[in-house]
């Protein structure tokens, strides 16, 4: 039980990474990017099973991505199909929180699209004009953080900012094999978490709460090396 809630814990550690670095307008509209008609070596049909079907890695992936915009660090990628070839989708992020996405062969490594940069005051602005934005995703999310910092004085929300903003800035300070490591692990992690109970998975929730009470507080070099430290535990 205890290996399962350390597990169960990895899942939480991304999702409040991906906050802290500020990559939820990236996720927002993970699928809804329009992508050119791009040309891939590895056909792929509908319903077609592609999991295994890769000649790259997460990591070749992640490297190209951050070799073809080399100011920002690869935070998030996984294969998906585009215009019916088998490629890796990378999420990559700069010191402004601006985003923008790249798509790499799965089957050769090489760079086929780099989408623009969009900063983090444009994404705003297309919460509000874009029609084809899913505002129920947002309100959820504002409300979710809404309800985390209700009863924080102002200065605690303040520490409380500072701390998950440094727990982003350790995990785009790991090596991009580490990265790469983590993110592997998270998706097979959801995938248990995905067939648990909503009993089970709310009494794994506050059991992870209580470690992040322990977590948060840490110095940045500290929380560098509890990343770095589970990474190895991985490989154990």
């Amino acid at each position: 039980m205890t290996k399962l809630v350390g597990k169960l814990a990895a899942l939480m550690l991304i999702s409040v990474l991906v906050t802290s670095v500020g990559a939820t307008p990236a996720f927002a509209d993970w699928d809804k990017t329009s992508y050119p008609a791009i040309q891939g070596t590895i056909p792929i049909a509908d319903g077609q099973d592609f999991a295994e079907l890769s000649n790259i890695t997460l990591v070749d992936a992640m490297s190209t991505a951050e070799d073809a915009v080399p100011d920002s660090k690869a935070i998030y990628g996984k294969l998906s199909v585009i215009n019916g070839f088998l490629v890796y989708k990378v999420v990559m992020m700069d010191d402004n929180r601006g985003h923008n996405k790249v798509l790499v062969d799965a089957g050769t490594g090489e760079q086929l699209y780099v989408s623009d940069v969009v900063s983090k005051d444009s994404y705003k602005n297309k919460r509000y004009s874009d029609k084809k934005y899913d505002k129920k995703y947002d309100k959820k999310y504002d409300k979710k953080m809404k309800d985390y910092y209700k009863d924080m004085t102002p200065e605690q929300i303040a520490e409380k900012k500072k701390q998950f903003k440094e727990m982003g800035d350790a995990w785009k300070s790991i090596s991009l094999q580490d990265r790469a490591a983590m993110i592997i692990h998270f998706m097979q992690m959801k995938m248990q978490w995905d067939t648990m109970s909503d009993e089970a998975k709310e009494l794994k929730k506050q059991e992870m709460k209580e470690q992040w009470k322990e977590f948060l507080p840490l110095s940045p070099e500290e929380k560098k090396q509890k990343l770095e430290d589970y990474v190895k535990s991985l490989k154990n």
